[in-house]
């Protein structure tokens, strides 16, 4: 699918010359920082659209719309006035596509996250199954409404991965919220304890509530509407495309912060996972896939813990070795 990767990104002209990066350089990351209006947004853009010229797939999330606009093709006059080679805008209209996925909304691609599928998680050791089975716990407790600081947000995150690995062990289905909802109305004596020793049974009535709004208005959007997340799928690997793909998660088309924490959230594990079954070929240096999110300060704040920090946090730590590339602005 993919042409040659060269060694060099060329991403324009300054007075010294030719301004260049080397992809090896991407896969310890990149960060753009600067002011509002100061180009960060376009700078990045450029990184990526010269990535995917080389043939490198990415995943953007794009929380204004800014992103989307890689879609959009420049007149031949405007690339003259900008000192474009019209060249490059064949090679990249020919070579890449850009396919704009919208959770929640069926007014673009919709794509949905179902977390309850574990059917992925087979090949993973015992280490990461846990740490799988918790970090969906938190995304779900953070959904929902709990603060994950604080002893109830704690104890509704403990309870759910018990549930979770519970199911998992006992190849127990979870279809949805519902499914979850009945099982915490009638534990099985594993989960019961945890339950007896973190939460009262007055808690555990206000968890159950809590699920149960999942499952009702346009909450149930974001797990039932549209194309499962699939991260061959997102990168094109999936043998849908013969052109390198950006694939760019449009979060406005999501209503809360918390929607847009658990989306973040649960594509980075998603492609966490990936990685792990899909490293770099012994000695191998370079960049197999990036994923970009521009704004990113409110999912990694520096002091609160919201849902998604941990699962990126987790990328930025280990995506080198696998050669997955996160590139931020903020």
């Amino acid at each position: 699918m993919n042409k040659k990767i060269n060694k060099h990104l060329s991403l324009g002209t300054t007075t010294d010359g030719d301004l260049t990066l080397t992809i090896k350089t991407l896969q310890r990351h990149f960060a753009c920082f600067g002011s509002s209006g100061s180009g960060k947004t376009v700078a990045s853009k450029v990184v990526m659209e010269e990535l995917a010229r080389q043939g490198i797939p990415i995943i953007a999330f794009d929380p204004q719309g800014d992103i989307a606009s890689l879609a959009l093709i420049e007149s031949n006059e405007e690339l003259e006035k900008r000192g474009v080679e019209s060249s490059i805008q064949k090679d990249f209209e020919e070579n890449v596509e850009v396919v704009i996925w919208t959770p929640g909304s069926s007014k673009g691609l919709p794509i949905c996250i179902n977390p309850l599928q574990f059917d992925e998680i087979d090949e993973l050791s015992y280490e990461d199954k846990t740490r799988t089975f918790s970090s969906i716990a938190k995304n779900i407790s953070s959904l929902v409404g709990y603060d994950l600081d604080n002893d109830d947000g704690k104890s509704a995150e403990a309870v759910l991965a018990v549930l979770f690995e519970h199911c998992y062990n006992e190849n127990i289905t979870l279809f949805d919220f519902n499914d979850v909802v009945e099982i915490l109305g009638d534990l099985p004596e594993t989960v019961s304890m945890v339950v007896a020793s973190v939460g009262t049974s007055q808690f555990l009535k206000g968890l159950m509530k809590k699920l149960s709004l999942l499952t009702l208005g346009s909450r149930k959007l974001i797990f039932q509407t549209g194309v499962p997340a699939n991260i061959d799928a997102l990168l094109g690997k999936d043998g849908s495309t013969d052109k390198t793909r950006i694939s760019v998660i449009y979060l406005n088309t999501l209503h809360s912060t918390e929607e847009k924490e658990f989306f973040i959230s649960g594509i980075s594990q998603l492609l966490y996972r990936w990685m792990l079954k899909n490293p770099l070929k012994g000695g191998q240096e370079g960049v197999q896939c990036a994923m970009f999110i521009d704004e990113i300060a409110p999912y990694i704040p520096p002091v609160k813990v919201p849902s998604c920090k941990q699962n990126l946090e987790l990328l930025f730590r280990q995506g080198r070795k696998y050669g997955v590339s996160s590139l931020i602005a903020t």
